[in-house]
């Protein structure tokens, strides 16, 4: 006997998990730059360049791009930088993945030290923090009928996560940025820093276009020795190619820079006071759709023996998707013994969660924004100077449809961040924080992969049934083969549950 069946593609969690890398070595200050004297600040960003799967392990490689400011062994010069880029790899357990399988990942830099080994060498050294998972699409038949006039069947409807796209796309936004007029022309760049905010995507079919924005931070001397800096919100719009995608497709994109390049160009008189900036950034996708699908959950064939073959496949659902968006705002005094405040260069920012809990209906969402202050000061000895802030969080976030049984993957994301000095000194600062992420909830299916069915032998007859509690006709006309529509016929009921004690009539032919 033939079974109608449908293909769903569901989402199949390889290999999920964390791991370490590191980069070490020596730098060597440029032969066309002074010696060191004071090392003001290092920080560092990390990108992934490639990801695959080899011998049964996940490769993950890519680039920590280090930023060292000093204060250079020579008189008249205030502040230089050292630009520099180290490669890591590492291995991670993949779980069995195919070379073909879905990658995500994600690295950041944890902790940077450095050690001046002489005026002329430098000694960096990063931990980058890597987070990952493998996704596959798992092809599975499901049971939506059978190929029989006569057979009596029960459905149910089922919704699925359909895996339809995994992939990695990477852009370029490009901008010439002028310095504004009054200022001095462009010395030497030091330093530029870039952030993602302000994202939206829209899907069409095979296609996924993405929007945002690029705020950039440009921290350079001008012709006259002096640090200044300047900064840009840069829009942009990109069509992604996504074959899988269709117009109701949900996507998670990630968003990373890969690599960020910044020269001075001179403009039409002539005056180096245009910033070319090139910015490589790449975006992680995993694209779903929902299918609602009515599925067979069981059937019989009348006055035949039938048989149902079945199987159970275990899969994850995505119940709920918690979003809350809140604006914070602290006030941050300044140490009473750090160097005054001459200008705020740039508010670096970055949210993580730590706890998640789910309270049936509501997700209890904790963490942490850790803000980065860097400012110009007026000082020789400490021209540049960084701040740390710990911005603690906590939401509650409404969910529906929800038990508490549930699994929570949360993110959280500072969209937006604007600051300035008030009349005390202190920094005001603004945060826009997303928290976003997906509840799962672990899921079986039973599904019919066969049915047989074998001719009784004839008999004649009507059977008295007294009815057990929760018994429904669809278990009574199943157990003794007959159409349900003949045992309400003979008994002038309806479909739905029946008294315990009620006495039926059941013809067996």
């Amino acid at each position: 006997m033939e079974i109608e069946k449908t293909v769903v593609s569901l989402c199949e969690t390889v290999a999920k998990g964390s791991t370490q890398a590191m980069t070490d070595g020596d730098v060597i200050v440029p032969d066309t730059k002074p010696d060191i004297l004071k090392v003001l600040q290092v920080d560092a960003e990390a990108s992934i360049t490639d990801k695959y799967i080899e011998n049964n392990r996940l490769i993950i490689s890519g680039k920590v791009y280090y930023k060292v400011l000093y204060v250079p062994d020579k008189e008249n010069e205030r502040i230089k930088s050292i630009l520099t880029t180290m490669d890591f790899r590492q291995a991670a357990d993949s779980g069995g993945a195919a070379p073909d399988d879905g990658i995500m990942a994600s690295a950041t830099v944890q902790r940077v030290e450095f050690n001046a080994v002489n005026s002329r060498k430098l000694r960096l050294r990063a931990i980058i923090h890597i987070d990952y998972e493998i996704c596959r699409a798992k092809e599975t038949e499901i049971c939506v009928g059978i190929d029989s006039d006569d057979a009596e069947c029960v459905t149910e409807n089922m919704e699925f996560e359909n895996l339809t796209d995994v992939s990695s796309h990477a852009f370029t936004v490009k901008e010439r940025i002028e310095i504004p007029s009054g200022q001095n022309a462009i010395g030497e760049i030091l330093k530029t820093d870039v952030r993602i905010s302000d994202t939206e995507h829209k899907t069409v079919m095979g296609k996924i276009i993405v929007k945002g924005s690029v705020g950039i931070c440009i921290l350079y001397t001008d012709d006259e020795g002096e640090i200044k800096f300047t900064e840009a919100d840069i829009p942009f719009t990109e069509v992604l190619d996504a074959e899988g995608v269709g117009e109701d497709t949900i996507c998670d994109i990630d968003y990373n820079v890969l690599n960020v390049m910044c020269e001075a160009e001179p403009d039409s008189d002539g005056d180096m006071r245009i910033a070319r900036v090139d910015t490589d950034i790449s975006a992680d996708v995993r694209g779903t759709d929902i299918v609602n699908t009515e599925i067979l959950s069981d059937c019989f064939i009348p006055y035949c023996d039938t048989r149902c073959q079945t199987e159970t496949v275990d899969f994850v659902s995505t119940v709920y998707r918690p979003y809350s968006q809140n604006t914070i705002r602290e006030i941050i005094e300044f140490p009473s013994n750090a160097p005054s405040v001459g200008g705020v260069y740039n508010v670096m920012t970055n949210a993580s969660v730590s706890k998640s809990e789910l309270r049936r209906d509501k997700l209890i969402c904790e963490g942490n924004i850790e803000a980065y202050i860097l400012y110009l000061t007026d000082s020789a000895e400490n021209p540049i100077y960084s701040v740390k802030k710990d911005i603690p969080f906590s939401y509650m976030i409404e969910c529906e449809n929800t038990d508490g049984t549930e699994n929570a993957e949360i993110k959280a994301v500072v969209n937006h961040v604007s600051y300035n000095l008030n009349s005390s000194g202190d920094l005001e600062l603004r945060c826009v924080l997303s928290i976003e992420g997906r509840l799962l909830k672990n899921k079986t299916l039973t599904r019919i992969t066969d049915v047989s069915a074998q001719e009784r032998p004839s008999r004649r007859g009507i059977v008295i049934y007294f009815a057990k509690d929760g018994d429904t006709i669809w278990d009574i006309a199943k157990h003794y083969s007959v159409p349900q529509e003949r045992i309400i016929k003979y008994n002038d009921t309806d479909i739905g549950d029946i008294a315990a004690g009620s006495k039926l009539f059941i013809p067996t032919i």
